[in-house]
C-alpha cells in the first residue's frame, strides 16, 4: 500500500508539473506576469520576442556593433552606449531625448551613483533594427500589464547598450559589483552574445543582502531576465577560462515614471 501511494504521490506531482508547464507554454505572458507577481523577477525564454518568421541576419547585425562600443570612463572594463526616451502621455508615443546625460542615486549604486555620468549615443543602426522595435514592444506591453508603470503620465525609457570585456587575468564587472535594487522599477535584461570562453556572468537573486535564492545564466540571444524593486540582484564579474578576449553582450530596456 505504502509503495502504491508513492506510486501514485510521485506521479500526481510529475503530472501538476507537466500541467504546469504546458500552461506555461499556452499563455506565456501569463506565466511571465505571475513570476513578476510571485518573486519581483522572470525569467523570459527568447521565444517569446522571436520566433520562426525573425530574420536572424538582423539579430546578427546588432550583435557586430557591440564591438564598435566605446570604454566606460568608470571601472570595470565596460564598453557601452545609451540612449533615453520621453513618454508623451496625452500623444501616447515616445520621443528620443537629444542628451545621454544618466544619472543614479547613491541609494541604490554606492560606486557611481550620486554623479550625472555622459556615455556615447547608440548608433541609427542599432535604433533602427526591426529586431530593437519588437524588443520594445514586448517590453511596452508587459510593462502596462504589470501595472508598474503608469502609462497614462509622462516617464522616462532608457536603452543601455553594454559590453561587458574580460581578458587574461582581468574581470569585468557591473556597478555596483554586488546585491543591489535600481532606481528604475522595472528593468528588462536581454541577452544578445555570450562567448564560449566566459567565466561568471552569471545572475544572483536575492530577498535580502544575505540571502541568495536563484541564480540563472542567459545563454541564448533575447534570452531576457525582467527585475522590479522586489529583489535584490546581481550579477557575478566576468572572466576568461583560457585567457583570450570573453565577453557578454546585453542590453537593458528601464521603464521609470517621472515625479
Amino acid at each position: 500500500m505504502v509503495a502504491i501511494m508513492s506510486y501514485l504521490s510521485q506521479n500526481i506531482l510529475h503530472s501538476l508539473s507537466d500541467d504546469e508547464e504546458s500552461k506555461a507554454e499556452r499563455n506565456p505572458t501569463t506565466h511571465i506576469l505571475k513570476q513578476v507577481k510571485d518573486a519581483g523577477f522572470a525569467h523570459i525564454k527568447p521565444d517569446h520576442y522571436c520566433n520562426s518568421e525573425i530574420n536572424q541576419d538582423l539579430i546578427e547585425d546588432m550583435k557586430e556593433t557591440y564591438a564598435n562600443l566605446l570604454k566606460d570612463p568608470s571601472p570595470g572594463k565596460r564598453y557601452r552606449a545609451y540612449a533615453c526616451y520621453d513618454w508623451l502621455p496625452n500623444q501616447q508615443k515616445f520621443v528620443q531625448q537629444n542628451s545621454t546625460q544618466y544619472f543614479q542615486s547613491k541609494e541604490y549604486n554606492y560606486i557611481d551613483g550620486g554623479k550625472i555620468r555622459e556615455f556615447s549615443p547608440i548608433t541609427n543602426a542599432y535604433l533602427n533594427n526591426p529586431i530593437l522595435k519588437t524588443l520594445i514592444e514586448k517590453d511596452v506591453e508587459l510593462a502596462k500589464q504589470t501595472g508598474i508603470i503608469d502609462f497614462e503620465s509622462k516617464f522616462q525609457m532608457g536603452l543601455h547598450q553594454i559590453r561587458y570585456n574580460a581578458k587574461g587575468t582581468e574581470p569585468s564587472y557591473s556597478s555596483p559589483v554586488w546585491l543591489h535594487r535600481d532606481d528604475e522599477p522595472l528593468v528588462f535584461v536581454h541577452l544578445f552574445n555570450l562567448s564560449e570562453n566566459v567565466l561568471g556572468g552569471d545572475n544572483l537573486i536575492a530577498t535580502d543582502p544575505k540571502t541568495i535564492t536563484h541564480i540563472l545564466r542567459l545563454n541564448t540571444p533575447l534570452e531576457t531576465l525582467l527585475l522590479t524593486k522586489k529583489p535584490y540582484h546581481a550579477v557575478t564579474p566576468l572572466g576568461s577560462a583560457n585567457g583570450d578576449n570573453a565577453f557578454r553582450d546585453i542590453l537593458l530596456i528601464t521603464f521609470m515614471n517621472k515625479n
